[in-house]
């Protein structure tokens, strides 16, 4: 009986013993537990601004200014973590684009031993859907990451203006330089098929800084960038460079002779918030895991 209650007694203390030395343990806050693990998966709302150009190469070389044209964008951004510091997304996105070229022709023959001086100005805008697949490389794994991206896009223009006009130039060249308020010529036509390619490929590059935000048993991640695009395709349809559009034909129309071929490009700085596809940890009972 002794020996038995000898191993009893030492059964309860070697029991006490290892129970009192799991509650020393600290206990596993919350946020902790979500920055063990990160979601493979995150789905973001995008919006920024752009400013959109149309590049010419080629042509007579004329030379035309083309002024800052803002627009918005906005759309989805869905993510897949390849591993801590490598991504690939699918990203759409709705864009209110506007563009302008103006130049001036110089003694242009109006008449016979009669050459004038005209100013001219081109603006387009129009709508158009983007999307694109990008690979994202990032530099770190704290909670302030920058990063560097770059991948494809496809373009869709929607629907959009044109607008032309042709004013003359009084004494050019002089303090008195202005344009006269008569002999203008202006023409309004719609986006069509004749005017720009309904369809257009590009390749998008840029940088930004993502941070991650811990949001009691949840994160999020802030992303804001930069970034460049540049269409590989000439935009003037073949109707254009053939001289055949039926739609586009004004006294003031910049003619794809005078500009040779057309690029869309554009500069958007954007932010967007990420919502990682995680589990939510629920009080005492817990579930672990995540969605991926």
């Amino acid at each position: 009986m002794k020996k038995s209650t000898v191993i009893i007694l030492l059964t309860f203390l070697l029991i006490g013993g290892t129970a009192q030395a799991q509650f020393k343990k600290p206990l596993q806050s919350a946020s902790s537990r979500v920055n063990t693990s990160e979601a493979k998966y995150n789905i973001g709302l995008v919006g920024g601004i752009t400013s959109t150009y149309w590049v010419h190469f080629g042509g007579t070389n004329t030379k035309y200014n083309a002024p800052f044209n803002f627009g918005i964008v906005g759309g989805l951004s869905v993510e897949r973590m390849l591993n801590r510091s490598t991504s690939v997304s699918l990203e759409g996105y709705y864009a209110m684009r506007k563009t302008q070229l103006n130049y001036e022709v110089l003694n242009f023959p109006t008449d016979l031993n009669v050459n004038e001086d005209f100013y001219r100005q081109f603006d387009a805008d129009f709508q158009e859907v983007d999307g694109q697949a990008i690979v994202t490389h990032y530099f770190s794994t704290s909670n302030l990451r920058p990063y560097i991206f770059g991948g494809v896009r496809v373009s869709v223009p929607l629907s959009g203006k044109m607008y032309w006009q042709k004013l003359k130039i009084e004494e050019y060249g002089s303090e008195n330089q202005h344009y006269s308020d008569k002999d203008i010529v202006r023409d309004t036509v719609e986006f069509n098929a004749q005017n720009t390619r309904q369809f257009n490929a590009g390749l998008v590059a840029g940088v930004g800084l993502m941070y991650k935000l811990n949001v009691g048993n949840y994160y999020l991640l802030l992303k804001a960038d930069i970034s460049a695009h540049g269409a590989v395709i000439n935009s003037f349809t073949p109707e254009e460079i053939a001289g055949e559009s039926q739609n586009v034909v004004g006294a003031a129309y910049i003619d794809p002779y005078l500009l040779g071929m057309r690029f869309n490009t554009d500069f958007t700085a954007k932010i967007t918030l990420m919502f990682p596809l995680k589990k939510q940890l629920q009080g005492a009972c817990i579930r672990w895991g995540e969605y991926d």
